[in-house]
């Protein structure tokens, strides 16, 4: 009990989303020996506020009462020490101290994906979050989302029912009536995964508390998936944060004239990578290993698999001349609009017929037609 007690006060005195975890760390052997090292010895290392002094200050009884009420509601708490706690959140700048959970931690552990977008999705939106995860989850990935309406909820139902595993990350207490309207679905989620937050039991829903959160969601997951977003919105700050945590982006295309298609157009703007299906990120994920493979035999080595060339892609292509050229040129050489060029160059780059470079440069891929 008292391990937990420490990170609690130390999550606690922090606030959520802090950066400091990895200093503290760097200077204590133990959160215990933290705690017990005194008002001198945090002053000394200079990395905190006045405000946070005086929540360090303050005894265990705070995290007493956290921790009992976890036991009565039966949540599990895993803090940033322990086994369970996730590798791939460890290695985000601002970690959480500790996570509470309801449903299984085994769900953590898997490889996870999340799936994010707007709440006001279309029914092409939300049909396109539920069978992308629904696959995804088929594959054995676990599927992350905040638990709210739109698609959030399409990705959670898709891997519900592929039955596989799936993450709610709120940005509130477990236990804090969130979208009521929503809660059979948390329900459901936690006997296919878990439902999580950092935010302590009884934690309200604050507007500042969602981008905090985000991180958690973009943190936990290899890949992040945008379906549908407006340039300001929840969606796109964790977009963003999965780019800074070095991880991948994808989007889902979508019409121009469907207003939330600017979100998407500006993260394709920015480098991610558009895909239309759960394969796109699957065979992504094994394209240098099928690039190595070699299929023909002692008789046939000499023969050559003819290649069939969208004609849209060829257009681009030729416009390329096998140099590596900026996408503005090729903008400039095609006439066509950024959005759309950006668009059939992630499909291209998929199918690998060019590869991309640092700087938004592409150039045509020799292996794909040797």
């Amino acid at each position: 009990m008292n391990n937990f007690l420490y990170w609690i006060w130390l999550q606690n005195a922090l606030g959520f989303g802090s950066n400091k975890l990895s200093e503290i760390l760097l200077r204590t052997k133990s959160i215990e020996e933290f705690f017990h090292s005194g008002l001198s010895f945090w002053v000394s290392l200079s990395i905190f506020t006045q405000s946070e002094i005086f929540r360090l200050s303050e005894n265990l009884d705070s995290a007493k009462k956290i921790y009992e009420k976890c036991t009565r509601l039966g949540y599990k708490i895993i803090t940033y020490e322990s086994e369970k706690f996730p590798e791939m959140l460890k290695n985000i700048p601002n970690p959480p101290c500790v996570l509470y959970v309801s449903g299984s931690c085994s769900a953590l552990l898997k490889e996870c994906v999340a799936v994010v977008g707007s709440r006001n999705a279309t029914i092409y939106g939300v049909q396109m979050a539920y069978e992308i995860s629904k696959d995804l989850a088929k594959s054995g990935i676990t599927i992350v989302s905040g638990g709210a309406f739109g698609v959030d909820s399409s990705a959670h139902k898709g891997a519900i029912d592929a039955k596989g595993s799936t993450v709610a990350v709120l940005a509130c207490g477990i236990d804090y009536p969130y979208l009521v309207k929503n809660s059979s679905l948390r329900e459901n989620i936690t006997s296919f995964g878990a439902v999580i937050s950092e935010y302590p039991p009884g934690y309200q829903v604050r507007r500042f508390n969602f981008p905090v959160r985000n991180r958690i969601i973009s943190g936990l997951s290899k890949s992040t998936i945008v379906v549908e977003a407006r340039k300001k919105s929840g969606a796109i700050i964790t977009a963003n944060l999965a780019a800074e945590q070095g991880r991948d982006v994808f989007v889902v295309p979508v019409q121009f004239e469907n207003p939330l298609s600017e979100g998407i157009n500006a993260l394709i703007e920015d480098g991610a990578k558009v895909i239309t299906c759960a394969d796109d990120i699957l065979k992504r994920n094994s394209r240098v290993l099928n690039k190595n493979i070699n299929i023909t035999n002692s008789n046939e080595s000499s023969k050559k698999t003819k290649i069939n060339i969208p004609e849209h892609f060829k257009f681009i292509l030729d416009k390329m001349e096998n140099k590596k050229i900026h996408i503005d040129d090729l903008r400039n050489l095609t006439k066509m609009p950024i959005y759309k060029l950006s668009v059939e160059l992630s499909k291209m780059e998929l199918e690998g017929f060019i590869n991309k470079f640092p700087g938004k440069f592409y150039k045509l891929n020799i292996e794909k037609f040797n």
